[in-house]
């Protein structure tokens, strides 16, 4: 595989920017660990709007003048025909029209398919979005490993999304082979029902693994079961979310992980 590239945070930061929030936090976390990445998912209102929202506003400028970068949340509907190109490429540009180049660095585009049927829908997308500026990140999430063609219409993918317990079984060596052939920063992982620091540890070091290869990484404790639907794992920040930060820097530095 490529050299792997410093491994990032990957945010989903899917809470209201009151006056106290976590978006706070965000920055202040990127203040104090320059070195580390953090790519913090903006959502407001399921990324559907036609204004701009002031708290919104106020929190994405002081958490890129701390070192932060936004991605601006898309939902595609899986390219099933729910959410039509029209529709999307419109919720693009409320991005840039209402919140700025300045504050946002890239789209994040949700619900995405994984079968190459769907390949020439998100081909468009991407290449709005690059027209847009070549410089902007796109991250798709399909919360699987897609098909390989999928590399071709994102800059990053999110290969996972499920619990850490899913995530110690993740292997995508025998099937997934071609995701060998892209640095770790073309991947990510998404872990919620993660309980512990101690878990979260756990699955920040397997994403570093060679096996895993994911450059882009979050865990939380908050849980969410897919079988019912129930449970919102995006709504805060976990407990252990500064030691987070950390682990990420110390694996960055090849140093020991900082105690839980």
């Amino acid at each position: 595989r490529p050299a792997p590239a410093r491994m990032e945070l990957l945010v989903p930061a899917y809470f209201y920017p009151s006056t106290n929030s976590a978006w706070n936090t965000l920055a202040a976390s990127a203040t104090a660990n320059p070195s580390v990445s953090v790519w913090a998912i903006m959502n407001p209102n399921n990324g559907i709007f036609t204004s701009a929202d002031a708290n919104f506003t106020r929190v994405t400028t002081q958490f890129v003048a701390a070192g932060g970068k936004v991605l601006g949340y898309v939902y595609t509907g899986y390219g099933k025909g729910g959410r039509s190109i029209v529709d999307i490429k419109a919720n693009i540009d409320r991005y840039f029209q209402f919140y700025e180049r300045d504050r946002i660095s890239g789209i994040f585009l949700d619900e995405m398919a994984s079968e190459t049927q769907r390949l020439d829908f998100y081909r468009e997308i991407y290449r709005y979005i690059k027209a847009i500026d070549p410089q902007l990140r796109v991250v798709g999430n399909p919360g699987t490993v897609p098909a390989a063609e999928y590399a071709s219409v994102a800059d990053t993918l999110v290969i996972f999304e499920s619990t850490a317990a899913e995530y110690q079984k993740f292997d995508p060596r025998q099937q997934n082979a071609w995701l060998y052939t892209y640095a770790n920063q073309t991947q990510a992982m998404l872990a919620h029902n993660t309980a512990t620091c101690a878990a979260m540890q756990t699955a920040v070091l397997a994403a570093a693994t060679a096996r895993n290869n994911a450059g882009l990484v979050y865990a939380t404790d908050l849980e969410y079961n897919p079988a019912t639907g129930v449970g919102n794992p995006w709504s805060a920040l976990p407990a252990y979310w500064e030691t987070l930060v950390r682990s990420v820097d110390a694996i960055n530095r090849g140093a020991s992980l900082p105690r839980c």
